[in-house]
């Protein structure tokens, strides 16, 4: 964490006179947490980022007079974002519901507002180690209505804003007086660093959904009665070459479930994720999508997560809580996102060679065939190769006494 209040942590140099800025001020009017800067040469007033999510990475300029985004990071993205929520910035009102669960004397905010699903959850999987790690202070996290129903328990206070997914980069300069009034009467206030990427080791998903995941080490015979999921998304599809049915994304999932039907006639092959539902597309894979998915409905899909044999999906953050409960994983990924390969993945193990067994990527243009056999040797042949992976503890020690002990186990399998 670092302060935010009275005055944040932050170093910029201006880019016009290069001399070293004077924070002034804090500014939270969003997504964005903010250090209010200003050159002591020219007087050039500024908004730049603090060290807390992106900011991390790619600590951005903003001159205040002229809207002008200073990007040293060569980031477009996340410049375009603060200049475009700068211009379309709004005083509208909007509805702050404060739930204050525990005393606050010192605060850190976690700030976990976000136009993109995948970014505001991840930030919110940070809340987890100011709980275990920082008993001193009191956590405060700030999150839109939509991620209320993960507010994990134990922190301090929930203050949830009453901003859709889409109005969630927002620059809103009501928020932010409204934020200024609650955290100005502390002597001190924090901002979490609030990773983008937050270390699997700190955090366990059944803290924040109330679902624990099933064994990760355990080493089972494999399902005769698999459960296959796919992971829907509307905006990017998985789709083959050609036209027609087939060559839909509802199509390609429906071939999808044959091929698995095919080869396990019990399975259990459905699909998940926000979309109209339209069974007789999908069918014979079960459509358990929803429109307008709500508390209920999310903890239904945690269910099947859990349950899940293979999760199947294209890359992107619907892929972030069906695996961290799924046993394994088939992502496809577009060719412009190979950089961004893992970042949708919140993956448990602690075998480097199970990962890289249960967590697999194919090319978002392969076909049902190719996806089904890779579906179908994962869930026949994971129990033998977790054999070799999963050794059991002091291995040298169990077997010196037992020598038979994997081979009676390949047996049993």
């Amino acid at each position: 964490m670092i302060r935010l209040h009275p005055l944040p942590e932050a170093e910029f140099t201006c880019p016009a006179c290069d001399r070293e800025l004077t924070v002034e001020g804090w500014y939270v009017p969003g997504m964005r947490t903010l250090a209010e800067l200003t050159c002591p040469g020219c007087g050039r007033r500024y908004f730049g980022d603090l060290p807390s999510g992106f900011g991390l990475q790619y600590p951005m300029l903003l001159d205040r007079e002229t809207g002008k985004v200073h990007d040293p990071a060569g980031v477009p993205w996340f410049a375009d974002l603060l200049g475009r929520s700068y211009a379309e910035r709004t005083s509208s009102s909007v509805a702050v519901d404060v739930e204050e669960l525990h005393p606050l004397e010192r605060p850190i905010l976690l700030d976990c507002l976000d136009g993109l699903y995948g970014h505001a959850l991840l930030k919110l999987l940070n809340a987890q180690y100011y709980l275990d790690h920082e008993p001193g202070f009191d956590l405060v996290v700030l999150l839109p209505r939509w991620l209320r129903w993960l507010a994990p328990p134990g922190a301090a206070a929930v203050w949830t804003v009453d901003l859709p997914l889409s109005r969630g980069a927002e620059w809103n300069d009501s928020l932010a007086a409204d934020l200024q009034r609650r955290l100005e009467p502390f002597e001190a206030a924090y901002l979490s660093l609030a990773f983008p990427h937050p270390p699997p080791a700190e955090y366990a998903i059944e803290r924040f959904t109330g679902i624990a995941p099933r064994p990760v080490d355990a080493i089972e015979p494999a399902p005769e009665a698999p459960t296959i999921t796919f992971a829907w998304r509307d905006d990017r599809h998985w789709r083959g070459a050609g036209r027609g049915r087939r060559h839909s994304q509802e199509g390609q999932i429906a071939r999808l479930a044959e091929l698995v039907l095919g080869e396990f006639e019990h399975a259990d092959v459905a699909v998940t994720g926000i979309g109209e539902p339209a069974p007789a597309r999908l069918a014979p894979a079960v459509d358990l999508r929803a429109s307008s998915p709500d508390a209920a409905v999310e903890r239904a899909w945690c269910e099947r997560f859990r349950a899940t044999d293979v999760l199947v999906g294209v890359h992107g953050s619907n892929m972030l809580l069906p695996s961290a409960y799924a046993t394994t994983v088939v992502e496809l990924v577009p060719g412009d996102r190979i950089g961004n390969v893992g970042q949708s993945l919140l993956p448990r193990g602690s075998d480097a060679r199970d990962l890289l067994y249960r967590y697999r990527m194919l090319p978002l243009e392969a076909s049902p065939e190719d996806v089904a056999a890779l579906v179908t040797t994962l869930v026949r042949d994971l129990p033998l190769a977790r054999v070799g992976f999963l050794l059991p503890p002091s291995p040298h020690e169990t077997l010196r006494g037992s020598p038979g002990l994997i081979a009676d186990l390949r047996r049993r399998l």
